[in-house]
């Protein structure tokens, strides 16, 4: 081996820096591969002027080093440095260089309203790539707000919510089958969603692949007739969580027994259905699951969960079922905040941490096509950590010979078949 500066031991180890091109996330390759198939960054250096001048890094180099950043566990704008400091994932990336973090920061400054309307656009027009290859052909909607943590009200609106914490309400509409975050907004921490909702519809409206059903679910956020009544004119199967007001629970109470069924073997709850026209609103189907719960000092309660519904042809039990599993949608919630690192906002911008959340986005999408488009089935519902502990997050070593470039891993990886079917995948996509 030749010399090496020896700057201490670890264990029986001499630790050392030497030059070669080694890279500590050998698997981006694949994702920036898929990417590529894409377009992501021709198609935003083509549409997004961010920049007043063209010199320094192009709109895609900047964004798109923070997309690479979230993607393989950056959590802050400072995390850039890791991969600054890795030349060997810059080569996989195919960038010449990284942007600072402080560079990136004012890059995110400088967005305002304009561009993130043009950014939200250029998200839109990238998921219109991958529909053809998308085989679901009903589209559920899961609606849901989230509250994202702050921990200063320096920044621009991060406000005290309904719920005591401090931060951001940001609101959600995931595609339930592929699973994709077809739509988020960043909404200040006290902002109530309920003006918000038939604006959210519409811009969702405009997301859905046309020709396939479409079907949606929400919690009780999205309990208002507008909103209701939008769903129901575009002909959209829906079930709603109902807020449990008083008029509401006294016609759960008034059920008689005969009504409650058997929710399914395995468990005691039971469902019952009624129907019920709230003050100036006409008569509408509403499904009730209730359980028995026990107080801490003893005596037992029964615990409802309600929701409205235009479907007039599902038994109670198969629609509350149905609604039920729009609790997934919590899952993608807690992977966007904490697998993508999305919850705490780098800036103390509005406008530039609106930005961050939409290449969280980005991030968030390409991974999920990804899994979906790319990886073998048992990846499908993989969460990021997995995947990057299976396939990012491996050492590989960079290697020329002759006019060809090399990516070596290790003949002992578990994965090796993984790759062999990604590649294949990816080369498919290529020549389709």
């Amino acid at each position: 081996m030749n010399a090496v500066n020896v700057i201490g031991r670890a264990g029986e180890f001499n630790v050392a820096f030497q030059a070669s091109t080694l890279s500590n996330h050998a698997g981006i390759v694949m994702l920036r591969e898929f990417a590529d198939r894409l377009g992501v960054a021709a198609q935003l250096d083509e549409h997004l002027h961010v920049k007043a001048r063209a010199r320094g890094y192009t709109e895609a180099e900047s964004l798109l080093a923070l997309v690479w950043s979230q993607m393989l566990g950056g959590s802050c704008l400072s995390d850039l440095d890791v991969l600054r400091g890795d030349l060997g994932t810059q080569a996989l990336l195919g960038l010449a260089r990284v942007i600072a973090p402080t560079t990136a920061g004012e890059f995110l400054r400088k967005f305002d309203l304009g561009q993130i309307t043009a950014l939200r656009h250029q998200l839109s027009q990238l998921a219109e790539r991958v529909r053809p290859w998308q085989q679901s052909q009903t589209v559920t909607l899961d609606f849901d707000p989230s509250i994202y943590a702050q921990c200063s009200s320096r920044k621009q609106g991060s406000r005290k919510a309904y719920n005591g914490e401090l931060g951001y309400a940001p609101l959600f509409c995931f595609w339930a089958e592929e699973p994709e975050l077809l739509y988020a907004h960043l909404l200040a921490g006290n902002r109530n969603p309920a003006g918000k909702l038939l604006w959210f519809w519409a811009e969702v409206q405009r997301r859905i692949p046309p020709g396939r059903r479409v079907k949606a679910r929400g919690d009780s956020a999205f309990y208002h007739w507008k909103f209701i009544e939008a769903l129901a004119a575009a002909d959209v199967t829906y079930a709603i969580t109902a807020d449990q007001t008083a008029q509401v629970l006294a016609q759960v109470s008034a059920l008689p027994e005969k009504a409650w069924h058997s929710f399914g073997a395995g468990t005691q709850a039971q469902v019952a259905e009624f129907c019920y026209a709230p003050e100036r609103q006409p008569s509408r189907r509403y499904v009730v699951k209730r359980a028995a719960r026990r107080s801490k000092k003893g005596p037992s309660y029964w615990h409802y969960h309600v929701v409205v519904t235009n479907d007039l042809r599902s038994r109670p039990r198969q629609l509350m079922r149905w609604a039920l599993k729009r609790c997934t949608v919590e899952n993608l919630i807690k992977e966007h905040k904490t697998g993508f690192a999305l919850e705490k906002m780098p800036t103390n911008n509005y406008f530039a941490n609106w930005a961050w959340l939409l290449l969280g986005e980005l991030a968030f999408n390409l991974v999920a096509w990804f899994k979906r488009l790319i990886l073998p089935e048992q990846y499908q519902h993989a969460t990021i950590k997995t995947i990057r502990h299976h396939l990012l997050n491996v050492a590989g070593k960079i290697v020329t010979s002759g006019k060809q470039f090399f990516l070596l891993l290790s003949e002992h990886s578990f994965y090796q078949d993984v790759w062999a079917y990604a590649l294949k995948r990816l080369a498919d996509m290529k020549s389709g």
